[in-house]
């Protein structure tokens, strides 16, 4: 049984032609895929959250207002790391250079901090352990992942500017979640990255649109001239 730290016991493999930006709740991630989508004519975006899924509002709803942890949390954490391995492996062979809206090494952390009955972690665990092997043996590492990083006063601006009801109306109950998610989050993808050998760059989420564009350009620019070299 893998020990519930905050590592994922893996090595490197083959990279896709992917990149993944992660990063706290509401820091803005798929506002700069977007926008990196303007300069990679090129490139797919997948958003972590499809428009045409009636299930994952519902499942979101009832996993913020934390009536049964151990029913809705579990619920929502399986079902969106599985939603996420099929979007990512139907992406991967379907697209030249593919943008992605967090990655399935952030749904460990959010599992971590939701299922609190130890029993549920380590099944989700399990499960997780055999899906992300596949993912990455059989579909590669991505790239290049960019680390939107930021404070707690810029993660409440940003929750409640972007107004979406559940977060809103159940953000008292979930304070104490929105904290240690917070505490630990670039750190945690941080040590993933090297745990991988996963290319990486932390961005300031407080820096300007083209500020942030340009770090990644360069990074990729960086990542793929060394490449060319060998």
């Amino acid at each position: 049984m893998v020990k519930n730290e905050n590592k994922i016991p893996f090595q490197k493999t083959r990279i896709s032609n992917s990149i993944v930006i992660g990063g706290m709740i509401a820091f803005g991630k798929s506002t700069l895929a977007q926008q990196l989508l303007k300069h990679y004519k090129n490139a797919v975006f997948i958003p972590e959250l499809d428009p045409q899924d009636d299930l994952w509002p519902l499942l979101l709803k009832k996993m913020y207002q934390r009536d049964n942890d151990n029913l809705y949390a579990s619920l929502f954490q399986l079902y969106f790391m599985i939603k996420r391995f099929d979007r990512y492996k139907d992406a991967i062979r379907k697209h030249e250079f593919t943008i992605f809206d967090r990655s399935i090494f952030e749904d460990w952390l959010f599992a971590k901090e939701n299922l609190n009955n130890p029993f549920l972690f380590n099944y989700y665990e399990g499960t997780f352990l055999g899906i992300c092997n596949q993912t990455i043996y059989h579909y590669g590492i991505p790239k290049l992942y960019v680390i939107l990083d930021g404070d707690w006063e810029l993660f409440k601006e940003r929750l409640f500017k972007r107004n979406r009801q559940v977060e809103i109306e159940n953000f008292q109950k979930n304070e104490i979640y929105f904290h240690r998610l917070l505490n630990q989050y670039t750190s945690f993808l941080v040590d993933t990255c090297k745990n991988f050998g996963i290319e990486y760059i932390v961005v300031d989420a407080k820096l300007p649109a083209e500020t942030k564009i340009k770090m990644v350009v360069d990074k990729l620019n960086e990542i793929n001239n060394r490449k060319k070299e060998y």
